[in-house]
């Protein structure tokens, strides 16, 4: 059981992360290779805030910023680059995760840097026969309510409907007047306070270091990869798959646990290209 609160934890980090990376390669068919640095911005923005702030406002200061981040990305590089080739936004955006991660390095140095968690979740839980952290389930709670409100959101709101229709046939939405420039720079904003978010619940759960932002980078891609790119709903489902066979592989067989997610990826993708969800924003 304690396994599977861990693979739930890990989960609720990864869905954050690859559902922002979903949201923008559904509308624009931009990969954001910065995705990761942002992510990590967010955890070292959480350590410098946490101290004269406090954790709780720091959940919602970083994200905060983390928008302004999102509005200088869309206009300083997805709007003037729109007519450039998909290739080359990747590799403008993998270049702007190096500046950023050699930039957070120059500020707070190499080492790994500590954020602690709330006085009121420093202890455990008796939950389901084990004593588990409390703070690792507020990660569970707050990682997998804020996917499920955000698929919520795509369903059932007009604005949803909107992003949804831009991301389907953008040319379409323009004629029955959806404004797709303010649709991409909300999807963008979002994006970015999402992996800000998940920065500041990583902080006290793995510290703060130099590279956090490439590992789970990689697992992003992996998650939006099986869960069908574009699609949220699949990549709800493809990162409680990692998060499951991540902790579970680390227990039982951590010789192979790394491979794991990588042949997972191979075997679905074998038997279903598409992805659980194909490529649809939804």
């Amino acid at each position: 059981m304690l396994g599977v609160l861990n693979a739930l934890t890990l989960s609720a980090l990864l869905v954050m992360l690859a559902s922002g990376l979903a949201l923008i390669f559904g509308l624009r068919g931009i990969m954001n290779f910065a995705h990761g640095s942002l992510y990590m911005l967010g955890a070292y923005l959480a350590y410098s805030l946490a101290g004269p702030l406090g954790f709780w406002p720091s959940l919602v200061v970083v994200p905060a910023i983390l928008v302004v981040g999102g509005a200088l990305l869309e206009f300083g590089v997805f709007r003037p680059l729109r007519k450039r080739s998909d290739l080359d936004l990747a590799l403008i955006t993998y270049g702007l995760s190096l500046v950023i991660g050699q930039v957070l390095i120059l500020i707070y140095t190499g080492n790994t840097l500590p954020v602690q968690a709330p006085s009121a979740l420093s202890g455990t839980v008796h939950l389901l026969g084990v004593q588990y952290p409390s703070y690792r389930l507020l990660i569970i709670g707050i990682g997998l309510s804020t996917v499920l409100a955000l698929f919520a959101w795509l369903k059932w709101t007009r604005t949803g409907l909107f992003v949804r229709a831009v991301s389907h046939d953008r040319d379409t939405a323009h004629m029955v007047g959806v404004d797709a420039r303010r649709i991409g720079l909300l999807v963008v904003c979002m994006s970015t306070a999402l992996a800000g978010l998940a920065g500041v619940l990583a902080g006290p759960y793995i510290a703060v270091q130099p590279g956090m932002g490439d590992s789970i980078m990689i697992s992003s891609l992996v998650i939006i990869a099986i869960g069908g790119l574009g699609s949220i709903g699949g990549a709800i489902v493809a990162a409680v798959l990692i998060g499951v066979a991540s902790s579970l592989g680390e227990q039982f067989i951590p010789s192979v646990a790394t491979l794991l997610p990588y042949i997972l990826l191979i075997v679905i993708l074998a038997r279903r290209p598409q992805g659980f969800g194909g490529a649809r924003p939804a």
